[in-house]
């Protein structure tokens, strides 16, 4: 649990990432209310969820050699479940890891960035496609009208989003994303990759123009380590 896959957001402005122990170094001299955010999660969580989480949680032993299977989902969708080595296999194979998400041992899904052992089998760098958290919200123009989600992620490729009940996979909306965060408000066509039962869903860009593109690469690239 020593990664560096947490966020603090501490009056509109979002720091990060560290790991557990810097948080706590972190969040006791802020004032405010500060929240935080892991890679893989779907909420901001208070210092006390955030706690009881880190207590909770338990590190997967042996993953590897473990008989439980593991779940995949690319762009949405869900693949059959496979052993550790036939996964590793599959990811070799995929270029952009921002819209993969895993699942073990009924852990629920995450970004393939919180498996630490997988991260080193597959030699890649946590820069690497990088979903980081953002504060703000998307107006969706769709079908069913116009309403807004609220945003918890961002990468060049899309967005992550809560309140998301009302989309479906598949659907493109037009999206107007206004964040504190970004200088400029960003106008793009969205599509619907996967949405979760508790209204989480994950949107990729479409058609993104090269000036809304360079304004999230620099809100990103904010957030890389070495």
């Amino acid at each position: 649990m020593n990664l560096k896959i947490w966020f603090i957001l501490n009056e509109g402005q979002v720091t990060g990432p560290f790991n557990p122990e810097e948080i706590e170094s972190k969040i006791a001299n802020l004032s405010g209310q500060p929240q935080i955010w892991g890679r893989g999660h779907a909420e901001w969580m208070t210092p006390g969820k955030w706690r009881q989480f880190i207590k909770e949680f338990h590190p997967l032993k042996n993953e590897t050699d473990s008989q439980q299977l593991w779940k995949i989902r690319i762009d949405g969708i869900e693949k059959s479940p496979m052993k550790y080595s036939d996964l590793i296999t599959l990811l070799k194979s995929i270029k952009d890891f921002s819209t993969v998400d895993l699942s073990f041992a009924d852990s629920g899904w995450k970004e393939i960035f919180s498996f630490q052992k997988i991260v080193d089998d597959l030699e890649i760098s946590r820069r690497s496609h990088p979903r980081v958290p953002i504060v703000g919200t998307i107006v969706c123009e769709s079908e069913q009208g116009e309403f807004s989600c609220r945003v918890i992620s961002i990468s060049e490729g899309g967005l992550g989003i809560n309140d998301a009940q009302k989309l479906k996979i598949g659907e493109r909306f037009n999206g107007t994303l206004n964040s504190p965060n970004l200088y400029v408000t960003i106008n793009s066509i969205c599509e619907v990759v996967y949405v979760g039962a508790d209204g989480y869903a994950g949107v990729r860009f479409v058609g993104l123009t090269e000036e809304f593109k360079s304004s999230i690469i620099e809100y990103v690239n904010k957030f890389a380590t070495v």
